[in-house]
């Protein structure tokens, strides 16, 4: 299912899409009982608002986020897992401008599974927030929750945080979370100068490993060679500036 977001309408989202963000104001509603994987790609200059609210429900669902605009974001999901759902999220964000991202997602009931990878890159002068948060609440046993967080800086970002965050009201539960942040080694960029490759290339490709998907991520998806040659492009625009 392709979809394309252009105004301020709730959008609702119970099966495998596409989803394109050419809007600032964006509401997205999940109501899943099926198993289903979710694309969002993020094309728009101006400033997003981002809200996303619903739950998944005795499935395996894989949404992925992919946003590498200059434009500011500010993101907000809460997500309820409910018995027996498995919510894998995995997502991309290039740091240009301030973004505000807030993961707030919630294992409810009898053996719910979160799994969570977050992928941030903060460049000059950028401003990022990411706050990832996974509550096991009271009750709901044999449940999972698992993040991992990486976040690249390159150049003199203003800010790049990222706080992951576990609250536990059970016993019988698996929960981890694990944060990885730091910079380049210069000995790195000074090697790849060394080879030919001048500093835009170098940061290029840097990005690109430690940041974009492989090309398999986009098989199954409407449009996801289109999206693979926009992203790839929008990461050689800004690595070129």
């Amino acid at each position: 299912m392709l979809i394309d977001i252009t105004n301020d309408s709730p959008v609702k989202i119970s099966e495998s899409s596409t989803v394109f963000i050419h809007n600032s104001n964006v509401n997205i509603e999940y109501a899943f009982s099926a198993d289903s994987r979710v694309l969002i790609y993020c094309d728009t200059d101006e400033k997003l608002v981002l809200n996303e609210t619903g739950y998944v429900n005795g499935c395996h669902v894989e949404i992925n986020y992919l946003h590498l605009d200059h434009a500011d974001l500010k993101q907000n999901t809460n997500i309820d897992i409910l018995s027996n759902g498995l919510l894998t999220i995995n997502s991309t964000y290039l740091g240009v401008g301030d973004k505000d991202i807030v993961f707030d997602i919630f294992n409810r009931e009898y053996n719910s599974e979160l799994d969570i990878t977050n992928n941030v890159v903060a460049l000059d002068d950028a401003k990022l927030t990411l706050d990832c948060i996974g509550t096991i609440v009271k009750g709901a046993k044999s449940s999972k929750c698992h993040q991992k967080n990486r976040c690249l800086t390159m150049g003199n970002p203003k800010s790049a945080k990222v706080l992951p965050v576990l609250n536990i009201d059970e016993n019988d539960v698996e929960a981890s979370h694990s944060l990885s942040s730091g910079t380049i080694d210069d000995e790195v960029l000074f090697y790849m100068n060394s080879r030919g490759l001048n500093s835009a290339q170098a940061l290029n490709l840097i990005i690109k490993s430690y940041l974009m998907p492989d090309d398999e991520f986009y098989e199954g998806f409407e449009e996801g060679k289109n999206i693979q040659i926009s992203a790839n492009r929008k990461v050689d625009d800004l690595c070129s500036m």
